[in-house]
């Protein structure tokens, strides 16, 4: 039965396999596909998803207090709030996507010069990719999965 808390977070099962200064290491496996995936009449977006497991970094605020920490091999949920997702995405694809049209459509209108709005197109994507690396750099931690339930 879906609680409140399963629809405003993206849940994933992991296993602890270390702990590093601030937390645990933990193993994110990948999903296995949807139920239409095993009909075989999947949308192709399994192609798209990481064939095998990852590891991640989370911080455990108790651990760095000398508090419990999960056991090695025991199996925990992480989890990111949807919001955050939505959020990151926006700014690593609609803005720089919509800042370059923009100014592309300017550029266009104030110069007939044949390259001016492509070239000012790809100018506006690649300053934004630079710019949103180092702003994000910084609020890194808001975009990063929590650790909400452990044994």
């Amino acid at each position: 039965m879906p609680t409140s808390a399963s629809k405003t977070f993206i849940e994933r099962q992991a296993r602890v396999v270390g702990y590093h200064d601030k937390g645990i290491v933990v193993e994110v496996t990948a999903s296995s596909g949807c139920t239409q995936c095993a009909k075989g009449q999947g949308c192709g977006a399994g192609l798209l998803s990481r064939p095998r497991s990852w590891q991640l970094e989370i911080d455990v605020p108790p651990y760095s207090e000398g508090g419990p920490v999960p056991p090695l091999n025991s199996e925990v949920t992480v989890a990111m709030p949807k919001a955050s997702v939505t959020q990151l995405t926006w700014l690593i694809y609609g803005l720089p996507l919509l800042m370059g049209l923009v100014v592309a459509g300017i550029g266009s209108v104030v110069s007939d010069s044949t390259w001016l709005a492509p070239g000012l197109f790809f100018s506006v994507l690649m300053c934004g990719m630079v710019g949103l690396k180092y702003a994000l750099g910084q609020r890194a931690e808001f975009f990063r999965p929590q650790l909400i339930d452990a044994p």
